[in-house]
């Protein structure tokens, strides 16, 4: 009996799963626009030696790829590797399609940035622009739209 009852326990999760990954909006894959920007913020703030610029290189295209093929060694290390940043999450708020192969994706970033500032959260608005190259999306530039940086135990006078 106990045998029978943990088999339909078994194939009623089974069928939940199934039935919930179906009716789930599915990416499309690694083509998925968000999921690559969102893989890109990710090894950003996992960055440990210079070496890995090339890696982030590869997400990259037009000026955002530029710009940071430019960055002296020293610029780079500072920004992704000595920073004092801590992911905290991120959200996406709205994904237009410009063109078939053009998308725009309109983020929130929030991080701990202790550099600004013991506790300091950061939160960033961002709009990137990402276009689809050879079947991969690529990001082509990132601008900033807002920021708030909230201080722990700041203090404000009338």
């Amino acid at each position: 009996m106990w045998a029978e009852l943990r088999n339909w326990v078994l194939l009623c999760v089974l069928a939940v799963s199934a039935f919930a990954s179906a009716c789930s909006p599915r990416s499309s894959g690694p083509e998925d626009p968000k999921k690559r920007l969102n893989e890109y913020i990710s090894r950003s703030f996992a960055v440990k030696r210079v070496e890995e610029r090339a890696e982030l290189l590869s997400y990259l295209t037009g000026q955002a790829k530029a710009r940071l093929a430019a960055w002296s060694d020293e610029q780079f290390r500072q920004a992704f590797i000595d920073s004092k940043r801590e992911f905290v999450r991120m959200v996406f708020t709205e994904v237009k399609a410009a063109s078939p192969n053009e998308v725009n994706v309109t983020y929130e970033l929030t991080y701990i940035d202790q550099s600004r500032g013991s506790g300091a959260k950061v939160t960033q608005k961002k709009l990137g622009q990402l276009i689809n190259e050879n079947g991969h999306w690529l990001i082509r530039d990132v601008t900033n739209i807002k920021e708030l940086v909230e201080y722990k135990n700041e203090m404000s006078l009338p």
